[in-house]
């Protein structure tokens, strides 16, 4: 699948992970569209598809939120452990 060559383990870990996250936020952005689009298409009333759409956009922006801070955490625990090996090599 991936004819990729990898100089460590850590950087083709690395990039698995960036795959991966990278793939989650298009799928978060695609489910969001299709939703807004669903609602936008459906034969409801405008004041219930403009409720349906701000809860759906909320939701979204929750689900934004909640996983870019864990991508945040996920950074800043790397940045800690690269910070202590290299302190450790020196």
């Amino acid at each position: 699948m991936n004819d990729r060559v990898y100089y460590s383990r850590e950087a083709e870990s690395q990039a698995m992970r960036e795959r991966t996250t990278a793939i989650l936020a298009f799928f978060v952005i695609g489910v969001t569209v299709g939703t807004a689009l669903a609602l936008l298409f459906a034969p409801r009333s405008g004041e219930k598809t403009r409720h349906e759409l701000a809860d759906a956009l909320d939701q979204g922006f929750d689900e934004g939120r909640k996983a870019s801070s864990e991508a945040v955490e996920r950074l800043e625990k790397d940045f800690a452990d690269l910070r202590k090996r290299f302190e450790e090599r020196r």
